[in-house]
């Protein structure tokens, strides 16, 4: 703690109406006392920012506000800050790109995302533990910032902090601290309200802190079992702290409105041994909905069983959600090979679908065209991908196709027209005339989906990414990964991932990993498996 403002805390389990039940209604009673331009409400991310904004949208009092108005009041906590105090641009892509270009050994790291290079993410995390180069070393698992050394590392952060300077850019970090340092304390604050506050780093609870000040009501909303971005300076054991005080009991909601009768269960075997540590917080109440459920052990995607056999006949049965979650890479090529081992349709969360729409079209709309009509724009999406067997010789850019009209067509009208061969109509599947290196490799794959009979036209029921991405969203199935789970005898956190992940399940969950139970070493996961194979 601070010389700055402790907040309350709303406490709740996964799935209990913390933000779009309690916030929402907690928010059109301020609005009785309060002008909206006097309250705000701050997330970690754009999309959670969001969610809020459309939940408070609906109350009449907000209904004509602008959006980019409310926007001010209701965003991320590196948004708020940022307006807050400094005018400077946010170190971006393009500054990247310069500083890796004076700096060659950057270049070691050269993975498509440029945000999560190691010499960032040291910086980030680092920062949101408050500690030193040296010291947050002497703690950190060097292997997430692989390939660097210690030495390159503190080499380029140097050079990292004084390229900002010269270029006058800012860093996420450096949002929080020059408001934490160099503002003034806001005037204009009667309420803050910070949405999963637990993901909060140690800096940001203290800028939080001081910016709620001279706020009448400051709240906290989270949970402290699901902190888990302890890497990067999340504090659990301020928020076991808070959930411990009286307040924080009488405040905490305990309705469960996601989770199944069987996924509550596992999720309280796994996050036993930390409410164990917690004494009084173990005397929680979490129930569950009225749906029993159902879990699953496979011990590997590899092996055949018959919980993944029950698996996939849901998956290709049924139109319900299913998310697939791990700890972290390489986990999901082992999960991307069985989805596309078994045809299934599916998506990163994060990324985009594993083949477009657009393309699953192209492969179901190509008989059609050979018998009926198609419209241009889909005689455009053939274009970029079929080749020569098919079109004109010097027909093969799409600015060949300009002439068209916005109208329907058949092959027969494109042939009379110049632009198809005429033997282009022996060619009765699609997969004939690709050419795209890419969808040729894919083409066992989308003849599967396809054979299934899934719903290609619409966004992938089937997901998967770690569970620090999937933390905050409802699936009606959930798949967790524990193959690479290992014990860390210091750390609640790989029992707080586990925890997470299980969570975000409304109906059954399968557990995929080792029965060994030296691959299976957490307690609270032990338990958990005892109770499957019990099942």
């Amino acid at each position: 703690m601070n010389s700055f403002k402790t907040p309350e805390f709303i406490p709740g389990p996964p799935g209990t109406g913390k933000t779009h039940r309690w916030l929402k209604t907690k928010y059109a009673e301020l609005l009785k006392k309060y002008s909206w331009e006097r309250i705000v409400v701050l997330s970690h991310t754009k999309l959670a920012a969001k969610e809020i904004r459309k939940a408070v949208k609906g109350l009449p009092e907000i209904q004509n506000v602008p959006d980019t108005r409310l926007e001010d009041q209701i965003c991320t906590i590196h948004a708020y800050f940022k307006a807050e105090y400094l005018p400077l641009q946010k170190y971006e892509q393009e500054e990247h790109n310069k500083f890796c270009s004076e700096n060659q050994s950057m270049r070691i790291w050269n993975k498509n995302n440029w945000e999560k290079h190691p010499v960032y993410e040291y910086s980030s995390h680092s920062h949101g533990k408050g500690l030193s180069f040296d010291k947050y070393w002497a703690v950190c698992e060097p292997s997430r910032y692989y390939p660097y050394s210690k030495d390159q590392l503190y080499k380029l952060i140097k050079k990292y902090n004084t390229f900002r300077s010269v270029h006058k850019k800012i860093s996420f970090e450096d949002m929080i601290d020059n408001f934490l340092f160099k503002a003034e304390i806001p005037e204009d604050i009667d309420i803050l309200i910070v949405d999963e506050a637990q993901d909060c780093s140690k800096p940001q609870i203290k800028a939080l802190q001081k910016a709620a000040t001279k706020a009448k009501e400051f709240i906290f909303i989270g949970d402290a079992d699901q902190t888990i971005h302890e890497y990067a300076g999340s504090d659990p054991e301020f928020f076991y702290a808070l959930a411990n005080s009286r307040e924080a009991k009488a405040n905490e909601l305990t309705e469960g409105l996601r989770c199944s009768q069987t996924i509550n269960k596992v999720c309280k075997n796994i996050i036993r041994p930390v409410w164990e540590k917690y004494g009084d917080y173990a005397q929680r109440t979490w129930t569950p909905t009225d749906v029993v459920g159902k879990s699953y052990w496979i011990p590997s995607l590899e092996q055949s069983c018959q919980a993944k056999n029950i698996l996939i006949n849901k998956i290709l049965n049924t139109n319900e959600t299913f998310l697939f979650t791990y700890r972290g890479n390489p986990t999901h090529k082992k999960i991307n090979q069985f989805l596309q081992d078994n045809g299934i349709d599916y998506t990163l969360l994060s990324g985009n679908p594993h083949v477009s729409r657009k393309h699953f079209k192209c492969f179901k709309t190509w008989k059609t065209f050979l018998n009926d009509v198609v419209s241009k724009q889909q005689i455009l999406d053939y274009w970029n991908i079929i080749g020569k067997s098919v079109k004109v010789h010097g027909k093969s850019e799409v600015d060949a196709l300009k002439p068209l009209v916005n109208k329907d067509y058949n092959i027969q009208e494109l042939i009379d027209m110049g632009f198809i061969k005429p033997e282009a109509k022996q060619f009765q599947r699609f997969s004939q005339i690709v050419t795209k290196k890419e969808l040729i490799e894919k083409t066992p794959y989308i003849k599967k989906v396809l054979i299934n009979g899934m719903n290609t036209d619409e966004t992938p029921r089937i997901k998967h990414d770690t569970i620090h991405k999937v933390k905050g969203l409802t699936f009606d199935n959930v798949i967790v990964d524990l193959s690479i789970y290992r014990q860390e005898p210091r750390s609640f956190e790989p029992v707080r991932l586990a925890y997470v992940g299980y969570s975000r399940g409304k109906n059954d969950c399968w557990s995929i990993g080792s029965s060994s139970p030296s691959r299976a070493s957490l307690a609270g996961i032990q338990n958990h498996r005892r109770d499957i194979l019990e099942l």
